[in-house]
C-alpha cells in the first residue's frame, strides 16, 4: 500500500537562468492540467505505454527546470508502469500536484 499521498519537497533553490524563472508560472499551471486532465485520461484508457510516457515526460521536463528531486518521481512513475501498479503511481501524481500547488503559490 503505498503511502498516500507522496510529500516531495521544494527545490531549494529555484533556477537562476532568467528566462527559466520568468517560465515557472507557465510550467507549473502547465503540469497542473497535465498532472489532473491527461493523467485522467491515460487511466481512463488503461494505457501502459503512455503511462509509462507520462512518467518519462515528467523526468525530463523537471529535470529541465533543475528540478531534480521532482525528476525522479517520473523515473518511479516509470517503474511504477511497469509493475502496472497505477495506484502507486496516482498517489505519487498527488505528490506532485500539492508540490507544484505549493509552488505556484510562491512564485
Amino acid at each position: 500500500m503505498p503511502n498516500r499521498p507522496y510529500k516531495y519537497s521544494l527545490p531549494a533553490v529555484l533556477p537562476t537562468d532568467p528566462i527559466l524563472l520568468d517560465l515557472i508560472p507557465e510550467f507549473t499551471s502547465q503540469w497542473l492540467k497535465d498532472l489532473t486532465v491527461t493523467w485522467d485520461e491515460i487511466k481512463a484508457r488503461a494505457d501502459i505505454e503512455e503511462f509509462k510516457r507520462f512518467g518519462h515526460t515528467i523526468k525530463g521536463s523537471f529535470l529541465q527546470f533543475g528540478f531534480r528531486d521532482l525528476s525522479a518521481v517520473g523515473k518511479e512513475i516509470m517503474s511504477d508502469s511497469e509493475k502496472e501498479d497505477w495506484d502507486e503511481a496516482n498517489a505519487r501524481i498527488k505528490g506532485l500536484i500539492n508540490t507544484l500547488e505549493e509552488l505556484g503559490s510562491r512564485t
